[in-house]
């Protein structure tokens, strides 16, 4: 299967990545450069939807872990949701799945989301 990445923004800084197929040593570099024009925007959040994605190798999560480090260079967050259940396996075989930042659901996301803006919010309120 070929791979597609999908991206949008769904609310000011925050992007959705929805990745579809394999990533593997043929075609990570694809992924990489779907990738740049997002990470080149700063983002707050930047969603990885793996609900499409079927297979990762090595060279998949360097990409993955690359994005992380661009995100939270610029103090943001890279989340995950969606993760397949042997995609969720290899990213706990490398103990490179942060419970915090993986979600079962785009809706589970999105709760995460609006609590961080209500708490955002409530700060400057009390300002």
């Amino acid at each position: 299967m070929a791979l597609t990445v999908k991206t949008q923004e769904r609310d000011k800084g925050v992007y959705v990545a929805a990745i579809s197929g394999r990533i593997d040593s043929n075609n990570y570099t694809t992924f990489e450069d779907e990738m740049q024009p997002v990470l080149g925007l700063s983002p707050r959040i930047l969603v990885l939807d793996m609900t499409g994605l079927d297979y990762i190798s090595s060279a998949g999560l360097g990409v993955i872990f690359h994005a992380r480090k661009v995100v939270e260079s610029n103090g943001g967050s890279l989340v995950m949701s969606n993760l397949q259940p042997q995609i969720r396996k290899v990213f706990e075989i490398v103990k490179a799945l942060p419970k915090e930042s993986v979600f079962e659901s785009i809706e589970e996301v999105d709760q995460y989301l609006d609590a961080i803006q209500r708490k955002e919010i409530d700060g400057r309120d009390r300002s």
